[in-house]
């Protein structure tokens, strides 16, 4: 358990060293990335060019803009009738200290369509996985032992085919439908996996991607409170004084504090928005840089912009087809706001798909206690947990 008598005076030194935070936002560093943003704006092309042209010389992955760099495009209202559809899912992870090594995925589904009477569908659908061909997947022609690695990456593909599912059964509704995921739309954690793994993982992706593409549907992967710094890190290489931004040759030697470019590092792209987005406004969409990101075929490629819902400044993912695609991409924004805005702050299909999702540990108790009163059924002996489990759920004292 924790000492809180001991821990209390480590928390009052918490934020006292902080460069940028969410209360530091008159730090020097965040000063210095407003008047860079604001310099790329006034010299967009320029500022696109130079982007372009040391795309893949820095440390970190460029994202390129698809648009002219702003951070006020106006985001039209939608009215007419709409369908919205979301998907999130949870998990009780595999241990061998268990009743029964297995493990578990929830997802929980709404789809709640507007401007018409048609009543909301909420659910949610647990699937087990006990077979050995579950837990020892074949990968690279070896048999592996899942890990909570492979166990988040499978979940995470449930979601996008689950999504996809909801999203194909909602068209028949006759009215425009939205699909929802939360967090990124890019997977990654993905490169910790084999290529094999890797390939079939993003194969199946574009799968699902094209077939939204195919029925006209958006696909949103939504951030609240996102960490990303994409703009700040394209920033970055407008004030990179050398005349190619090639970080190994001319600043390999450094730490990263002492690069010349990070008089505007750290922060995030969400600090630096904050002071310069009015509600209902968005950024230029940018193509993400990261190799994750480029690995599916063009016209999926994970796309993303910032958008003020009012609550805060979400990042907003979708592919390459929503992005150049006015309609859809003024579709999946304006209802995005919409949703979070009817969700107090986050979109409310997706609040609703966790709820229906998640896991609570009293969830997980009855879970394996009706697992093991089924082995017992079986007839199998010893259905119990191992004894360092039974240990620490009884304790020694």
């Amino acid at each position: 358990m924790l000492d809180f008598q001991k821990l209390i005076t480590q928390i009052t030194n918490v934020g006292l060293d902080t460069v940028s935070s969410d209360i530091g936002d008159t730090s020097q560093a965040l000063i210095n990335a407003q008047t860079a943003f604001e310099e790329a704006v006034a010299g967009s092309a320029a500022f696109i060019s130079r982007l372009e042209q040391n795309e893949f010389l820095p440390y970190w992955p460029v994202s390129l803009p698809l648009e002219p760099v702003r951070a006020d495009y106006e985001v039209p209202e939608f009215e007419t009738p709409y369908t919205v559809v979301a998907a999130d899912g949870s998990q009780i992870m595999p241990s061998h200290h268990e009743v029964f090594n297995c493990y578990l995925l929830n997802m929980g589904t709404t789809m709640i369509s507007y401007g018409v009477k048609l009543p909301p569908i909420l659910n949610s659908m647990p699937r087990l996985y006990h077979r050995p061909e579950d837990l020892y997947p074949l990968v690279d022609r070896r048999r592996v032992h899942i890990d909570e690695l492979y166990v988040t990456l499978e979940r995470n593909l449930l979601e996008l085919t689950t999504v996809y599912e909801l999203a194909a059964t909602a068209s028949d509704r006759k009215i425009p439908v939205i699909a929802f995921v939360d967090g990124s739309l890019i997977p990654w954690s993905l490169e910790k996996m084999p290529d094999n793994y890797q390939m079939a993982y993003m194969t199946a992706c574009g799968e699902v991607l094209q077939s939204l593409q195919s029925m006209r549907i958006p696909l949103v992967g939504y951030i609240s409170h996102s960490r990303s710094s994409d703009l700040i890190n394209g920033l970055r290489v407008s004030k990179c004084p050398y005349p190619l931004s090639q970080c190994r040759d001319y600043c390999g030697h450094l730490n990263e504090e002492d690069f010349p470019c990070s008089s505007i590092w750290p922060c995030t792209d969400r600090q630096l928005l904050s002071g310069n987005m009015a509600p209902r406004r968005r950024t230029c969409t940018l193509l993400s840089g990261a190799s994750l990101a480029r690995a599916l075929p063009s016209k999926h490629q994970i796309c993303f912009t910032y958008a003020n819902v009012g609550a805060e400044i979400a990042r907003l993912e979708f592919p390459r087809w929503v992005a150049e695609d006015a309609e859809m991409l003024n579709l999946a924004v304006a209802v995005s706001m919409s949703q979070a805005r009817k969700g107090a702050g986050y979109p409310v299909s997706l609040s609703e798909a966790h709820n229906l999702a998640i896991i609570r540990g009293s969830d997980r108790a009855k879970f394996f206690e009706l697992l093991a009163r089924h082995l017992v059924s079986l007839g199998m002996d010893r259905v119990r947990p191992s004894p360092k489990e039974s240990r620490k759920r009884r304790g020694i004292v």
